[in-house]
């Protein structure tokens, strides 16, 4: 431990959504700060944008409710708060909570902000002071050993500075149809309240088929609408369309649906899939990636997994009409979701990569792989990874099938360009099979932006890129997304004193959209911060 005098006693918080939250909790819980200044330009602290009040209540939690923390130690933080029936806003009420379900988001935004609330208690209690600075942040910077942040209001001088800033902005890549247009688009389908309008007779194309695109396929089949899914005494899901005529298309590059996680939790021993294992291996230079998914076999045979490679690899191959196409997609999430449900296999990849969430992290901060095989992970195999990595909840897995068999949802995959046409008044679907022509189009792509040099990045960002305070991730002299840091202690390489905490780790290292993997990061700053 250093001299007590070099460590931090203003640390100065710039977004307070989740990782905010988080790193707010564990600052007051756990380390002598005196002082913390949160900046939150919504002026809601603790929920952030995707657990807000106002979201749509057909949205779930993609993480099952055992699995949402605050702490990298206690992942049942979430679970266990609702166990003791919380106090909720007038006319709010509780669903039926399982370890293993999935409930409405924001419910989540519930939790964050009880925790928020109880933390500036405890502050209080330890003599911490706390700014809350309803703002947003224009500029930064750094002057003999301090950061000088600007808003609005004036300016704040902080020992050290974490941007916990979450969402990207949005880059909207699609034009948007012109006045008078009878053609429906929406750029975002997040706090989207006109998507509510949608025709009930419409045909809605979405652009994408992973979470976000599953969130929406929901509050279109909602019971708001009409609609509602039953369970047969077979235990099937049926949909029962009552005044609903809407048709989804889920429009998709690569055309593979996520697979879904065990309903019955099983230990996972993994020997192979370790960074110290995949660091051990003599390899002249780095390991290919062939040499990680040697090791991942290796894991998903430990752990008598039946795992069908061809299929992993190219799981449409032969199928060369869009009927046969869809046939498939759905005969693979019929058998996964046996799987799931069943218990008496396992959906060993999801297992296996949920259970290495942080050790891939791990893997890219190591560095392992050369950056030329990075960009081909980034560019060949990331989709796929994320397939089982992120993984879907078993009931909405469950919803996407009964839409299917009532012929409510279909897929085209391959997706390659995306135009709106003023002669027919309609947006244009270039496919592997061909061209589709849609009035409603639905972007869920995650089209956010991190590239930190964009110009759609807020002022504060651009004005770190100017100053040098910030710098594009690069992988062989290619500026990659997101931002480049020190990945021992996510140190902005240009700073001295500003650590990042949002998605723009997405670059230089994985997935940053789980609760765990997040609450990791804030605890890996906090403890390089203060020497633990």
């Amino acid at each position: 431990m250093t001299n007590s005098e070099t460590l931090p006693n203003h640390i100065a918080l710039i977004g307070c959504g989740f990782t905010g939250t988080s790193a707010f909790y564990q600052l007051v819980d756990r380390y002598p700060v005196s002082e913390i200044t949160i900046y939150e330009a919504s002026g809601v602290f603790g929920p952030g944008l995707p657990y807000k009040a106002d979201e749509c209540k057909d949205y779930l939690l993609n993480n099952t409710n055992d699995t949402l923390c605050l702490t990298p130690d206690n992942k049942r933080a979430f679970i266990n708060w609702l166990k003791t029936n919380p106090k909720l806003p007038d006319g709010i009420e509780l669903p039926a909570i399982e370890d293993r379900g999935n409930i409405p988001r924001i419910f989540y935004g519930y939790f964050l902000e009880d925790v928020f609330r109880t933390t500036l208690t405890n502050a209080s209690i330890k003599n911490i002071k706390v700014n809350l600075i309803s703002e947003e942040v224009s500029d930064i910077s750094e002057s003999d050993g301090k950061v000088i942040i600007k808003s609005k209001s004036g300016q704040v001088e902080a020992d050290k500075v974490i941007l916990t800033t979450g969402h990207c902005p949005n880059k909207d890549w699609y034009e948007s149809p012109p006045e008078g247009s009878k053609a429906l688009y929406f750029p975002d389908h997040v706090n989207e309240t006109s998507l509510d309008k949608v025709p009930l007779d419409a045909s809605c194309y979405v652009l994408g088929a992973s979470l976000s695109a599953f969130d929406v396929v929901g509050r279109f089949f909602s019971e708001s609408t009409g609609a509602k899914f039953i369970r047969k005494e077979n235990g099937e899901l049926e949909f029962v369309a009552g005044p609903n005529k809407r048709e989804i298309i889920l429009c998709s590059r690569s055309g593979r649906l996520k697979k879904m996680k065990s309903r019955k939790t099983k230990d996972i021993s993994r020997q192979h899939f370790t960074v110290e294992y995949l660091s051990s291996l003599e390899h002249s230079g780095h390991l290919t990636l062939e040499d990680i998914a040697k090791a991942i076999r290796k894991d998903c045979e430990l752990n008598n997994g039946n795992t069908p490679w061809a299929e992993i690899i190219e799981p449409y191959k032969g199928c060369e009409t869009i009927e046969e196409f869809n046939s498939r997609a759905f005969e693979l999430l019929t058998k996964d979701l046996e799987t799931a449900i069943n218990g008496t296999e396992r959906n060993i990849l999801v297992d296996v990569f949920g259970d290495a969430g942080l050790e891939i992290w791990d893997i890219f901060a190591a560095r392992l792989v050369s950056q030329e095989e990075e960009k081909r992970f980034r560019k060949s195999y990331e989709t796929a990874t994320l397939t089982y990595e992120a993984s879907c909840p078993i009931l909405t897995a469950e919803r996407l099938l009964a839409l299917h068999r009532a012929g409510r949802l279909r897929m085209i995959k391959g997706v390659k360009e995306v135009t709106y046409n003023h002669n027919d008044d309609s947006y244009h679907i270039i496919h592997d099979y061909g061209e589709d022509k849609a009035s409603v189009l639905i972007n869920t792509t995650g089209s956010v932006d991190r590239n930190v040099e964009s110009e759609h990045q807020p002022q504060l960002i651009r004005t770190m890129v100017q100053k040098g305070l910030m710098k594009s991730y690069s992988c062989s002299g290619d500026k990659m997304p997101g931002a480049d840091v020190d990945m021992e202690n996510f140190l902005l390489t240009g700073s001295k004193n500003i650590h990042l905490a949002s998605m723009l780790l997405w670059g230089p290292g994985f997935y940053t959209s789980g609760a765990i993997i997040m609450a990791t990061i804030v605890d890996r700053i906090l403890k390089s911060l203060f020497n633990k």
